[in-house]
């Protein structure tokens, strides 16, 4: 079995095991608008194939903290990737791993997985579960000062929509078995649910604007207490590397029962190399 082989295996069995596993957690998954894959799904190939990317990037400047808990050192360097497997034309998975390094030492690593099926044209099902994991620290819940990671499970629908150079899909999903609480601080009761949009734009062959932005709230159909926005810009230097630029801001909408309304920035500067 080749290392192609062998690193789809084992992303599989890693999807796998997240689902009907306890596992604790907080991640997200990075969006990039890559069209006209050749999906050559497993049940029709009865063979795998791995579509995703490798990646790695400098967050410079960044506000964003270290460690589960939203405190430590600058977020510096991360390095990852993503898999992605489709099962049927309709039925995919993703798995996505982020390390974290404050420019000194790893400070922590972050799992996403999802699965997504379409049942009819523009109306998808996703079922996800996010992890965050501290290298060498160990967060305390705000409340209860244990220990804990954050857990983020989730089951929602996406509304994609796609044209010859662009994709746009609003979506949002609803949270259960999860800790993972409202405002910047910590300090809101547990989340119930994200909605958001996700454009991609591929203005010319090589290159493509690629945006999020999702709001989280602690009641059902509401705008919440927080807001993510990431834009990335992917511009293909060769076949086989792109380079990556962008910004992420993560906000407080409204003050915490502490009356904080914080905020963190990064702007990111990164290769890629899509496979």
């Amino acid at each position: 079995m080749n290392s192609k082989k062998l690193l789809s295996v084992a992303s599989l069995s890693l999807l796998i095991s997240c689902f009907f596993l306890p596992q604790s957690s907080y991640a997200y998954e990075i969006f990039i608008y890559r069209p006209n894959i050749d999906k050559k799904p497993l049940l029709r190939e009865k063979k795998l194939y791995l579509h995703g990317e490798l990646f790695a990037q400098l967050q410079l400047p960044s506000t964003f903290p270290s460690y589960n808990d939203l405190s430590g050192p600058e977020d510096r360097f991360n390095y990852g990737f993503q898999n992605l497997i489709f099962l049927t034309e309709n039925a995919s998975i993703l798995a996505q791993l982020i390390t974290h390094d404050d420019g000194h030492k790893r400070t922590k690593f972050d799992w996403h997985f999802s699965f997504r099926y379409e049942f009819v044209k523009n109306l998808v099902l996703i079922v996800g579960h996010d992890s965050n994991h501290d290298s060498d620290y160990q967060s305390l819940d705000s409340e209860e000062k244990k220990p804990f990671f954050t857990n983020r499970n989730y089951v929602g629908i996406g509304f994609p929509f796609e044209g010859n150079n662009f994709y746009i899909e609003p979506f949002t999903w609803f949270f259960h078995h999860t800790n993972q609480r409202g405002h910047l601080d910590l300090s809101g009761n547990k989340l119930k649910q994200e909605f958001g949009i996700r454009i991609g734009v591929r203005p010319v062959e090589r290159l493509s604007l690629n945006f999020q932005m999702f709001f989280q709230t602690e009641d059902l159909f509401s705008l919440g207490q927080a807001c993510w926005g990431d834009l990335i810009l992917r511009i293909k230097l060769l076949e086989w590397i792109e380079l990556s630029l962008g910004g992420t801001l993560w906000r407080d909408i409204v003050h915490s029962g502490l009356d904080n309304k914080k905020k963190f920035h990064k702007f990111i500067w990164g290769i890629a190399i899509p496979f």
